[in-house]
């Protein structure tokens, strides 16, 4: 007798429909069976046509296939159930049709097939019907079945091997990601050998890396953790899930005041999606995935509210996946410009635009000069002075999907912003390299001069990389360490077309600081400016608590705004430790604090002794209104840049530049150990500060950029 059996997932959509055909099957001969996945008691057969049985429920399943089951797509859900159960196994061993009712059923009715492959698999009554019309008319053709096909597929036996070989090696791994063995160094060595395999699949290692990690932290061991997600990371072919992850988790170790170590890596994980959806020509998908690298790689925690910065110490390595990254380069990508910017006229005054946004701090003694000077016409562009151009520079995210796709609604916003002065001036200067700088950048100047400033802060932002420098005729730095740095840090700044990149310092009047200075001034050292974890004002505690064991006499004055702890967890992490500090010093007299004032000129005259504690700086003004003052100049050696070729010693005397706390102070006691010292040391520095760096001295050098002549 011919045996059929149906499989179901659900309560069938049309029972009248199953009821005749199992008729008319049990009319024919044919015994049918009908296996479901819902309660077998809602299915209702024609009496004596067939038998309805409901597959083993969930809570039966071992743990293992549990878990799979939750986890499994809906239309694997039917076959973890219909394989643990012991009596569909027999009825499909003995069944000539197998019949899959409706979709969720079919990879069930496959995996059956795989295993009994004498019976017929079909989708659907009606070729369940001539299914069996056929093997009546070749009868002789159902036995070579049963002889040439007994056993089950050799596919089948190799999986069910792979299977069993995985279970067992996740077994190993679930008991290798114990403490015991990640206590141990070498064990978490061999992890991160595992974990970096060649061979191993993507889903598995994502799954063991994220396993492995977590118990790491578990263990309140974060670096470690971080190394392994890295070494995940480098591995595996991102998808959406796998970039979320690492993001989720770079972020945890932000808010838990440590900068992940694998933060490089969760970069890349974006980019490379972003990549593709550049290959696809999705360039919103392109946009948000980079976007979410501009907070990985230029996180203020690690690069402002830090001590130390990947990106400092190595910044072609630590921005190579931007760089090698096709979205990155196609950022990068130099527009140039129809003509080469035309000479300043000579038979009226140049026209001058200024471009700022908000911060007009280091550019007000330029502007005065030229607008004083007959040779110019002077005009400024500021745009918060307009709520819609202030939008417009907030929206990062407009700007990069405009600068992939070179045309966009943004980009004629941009034009009606810059149009007008664009066609006006002869040239252009814009005050710090940020967004203003590349919104400008959109828009090809024509024969007009453009001329960028770039301070610090600039650097160590997403702007540089998103600035068209083929329409910048010239960078100005204020500084040769930065002007190194940022050549590294951004390559496309020596590539072809690339603008000129002079070093001009900043503007400052330095004459109205030289002020007579009182005897006892001589034991006091100054820190002007320590709002900023890079200025380390904890350094000068260094200094101040090396120079009291010799004498008691130094002590410590701070003038500026008070430091903030709030921006994230990192920076209040290093205020708990500064606001211990200076609650000792000040509890024994050592300390004091002036805050904000607008007379510094003032304030220097009561300090003897002026510091740069910073770990990075373009120019530290001031340092140099400290000097000017009269003040011994003390300068640590910028850690951001002492590596490079040039340093602070590179702007700086080299004897006013000092390795340590020990030699700050070693410094200090030398030139101080006499009134009759100190006020020389003193006046050397102010004479060096004034013929160097005062403004009678630097406005020749901004002569020389804007002028003709020049």
């Amino acid at each position: 007798m011919t045996h059929v059996l149906i499989v179901s997932n659900w309560i069938p959509g049309r029972p009248s429909v199953l009821a005749d055909t199992v008729r008319q099957l049990h009319a024919d001969g044919v015994r049918v069976s009908v296996v479901c996945g819902c309660d077998p008691e809602k299915i209702t057969l024609p009496e004596g046509t067939g038998r309805v049985f409901g597959l083993v429920a969930t809570k039966q399943l071992s743990h293992g296939d549990r878990m799979d089951y939750r986890d499994a797509l809906k239309s694997r859900k039917l076959w973890l159930r219909a394989r643990a159960d012991k009596r569909l196994r027999k009825l499909a061993s003995t069944a000539d049709v197998i019949v899959a009712l409706d979709v969720t059923a079919v990879h069930t009715v496959w995996q059956l097939a795989r295993r009994f492959r004498t019976a017929d698999a079909v989708i659907g009554l009606v070729p369940a019907v001539q299914a069996v019309k056929n093997r009546a008319t070749s009868p002789s053709r159902s036995a070579l079945r049963r002889v040439l096909r007994p056993v089950p597929s050799p596919a089948l036996a190799v999986e069910q091997v792979g299977e069993r070989t995985g279970r067992l090696v996740e077994k190993v791994a679930r008991r290798g990601a114990g403490r015991r063995v990640l206590r141990d160094p070498r064990g978490r060595a061999a992890w991160r050998f595992l974990l970096d395999a060649p061979l191993l699949g993507d889903a598995r290692r994502a799954r063991w890396g994220e396993r492995v990690a977590d118990k790491l932290l578990e263990m309140k061991m974060p670096d470690e953790a971080g190394r392994t997600r890295a070494a995940t990371a480098r591995r595996i072919h991102h998808t959406n899930e796998t970039a979320d992850k690492l993001d989720e988790a770079a972020k945890a170790e932000f808010e838990a005041g440590r900068i992940p170590v694998f933060i490089r890596e969760a970069a890349a994980a974006h980019l490379e999606l972003a990549d593709k959806a550049l290959a696809r020509d999705d360039l919103t998908e392109a946009t948000k995935r980079f976007a979410k690298v501009i907070p990985l790689l230029f996180n203020r925690a690690v690069h402002f509210d830090s001590l130390e910065s990947p990106s400092a110490k190595d910044p072609r390595g630590f921005l190579a996946p931007l760089h090698e990254s096709a979205v990155g380069q196609a950022l990068a990508a130099p527009r140039g410009r129809r003509t080469p910017a035309a000479p300043a006229p000579a038979d009226r005054p140049q026209r001058l635009l200024f471009v700022t946004h908000t911060n007009v701090y280091f550019l007000n003694d330029i502007m005065a000069r030229y607008q004083e000077d007959p040779r110019f016409e002077v005009r400024h562009l500021e745009l918060t002075s307009n709520d819609d151009w202030a939008l417009l520079s907030r929206q990062t995210g407009r700007l990069i999907n405009h600068q992939l796709a070179r045309a966009s609604e943004y980009g004629d916003a941009l034009r009606e912003i810059f149009a007008d002065g664009v066609d006006w001036a002869d040239t252009i200067f814009v005050d710090w390299s940020l967004g203003h700088a590349a919104m400008l950048s959109t828009l090809d100047p024509g024969t007009t001069r453009v001329v960028v400033r770039l301070h610090s802060y600039e650097a160590f932002t997403v702007f540089p990389h998103l600035i068209d420098w083929s329409r910048v005729d010239d960078l100005v730095f204020v500084s040769e360490p930065l002007r190194e740095f940022t050549m590294a840090a951004a390559p496309r700044l020596a590539g072809p077309g690339a603008p000129r990149t002079p070093v001009i310092t900043n503007a400052v009047r330095l004459a109205r600081y030289r002020r007579p200075k009182a005897a006892e001034a001589r034991f006091t050292l100054g820190l002007v400016g320590l709002s900023a974890i890079a200025k380390d004002p904890r350094w000068a505690f260094q200094v101040l608590r090396e120079l009291r064991r010799q004498d008691e006499r130094y002590n410590l004055v701070l003038v500026g705004k008070e430091m903030d702890g709030g921006p994230n967890a990192v920076a209040a992490a290093y205020h708990r430790k500064y606001a211990a500090d200076v609650a000792d010093l000040e509890g024994h007299g050592a300390l004091r604090r002036v805050g904000q004032t607008d007379d510094v000129a003032g304030a220097l005259t009561d300090v003897g002794v002026i510091l740069s504690t910073s770990v990075r700086e373009s120019f530290h003004l001031g340092l140099i209104e400290g000097a000017a003052s009269g003040a011994l100049p003390v300068v640590r050696d910028w850690p951001f840049f002492a590596h490079q070729q040039h340093g602070a010693s590179s702007i700086f005397p080299a004897d006013w530049v000092v390795a340590s706390p020990a030699a700050a102070a070693e410094r200090i006691l030398e030139h101080t150990a006499t009134e009759e010292a100190w006020r020389k040391a003193g006046e050397a520095a102010a004479e060096h500060a004034l013929i160097t760096w005062d403004w009678s001295v630097t406005q020749q050098q901004y002569d020389r950029l804007l002028l003709p002549e020049g």
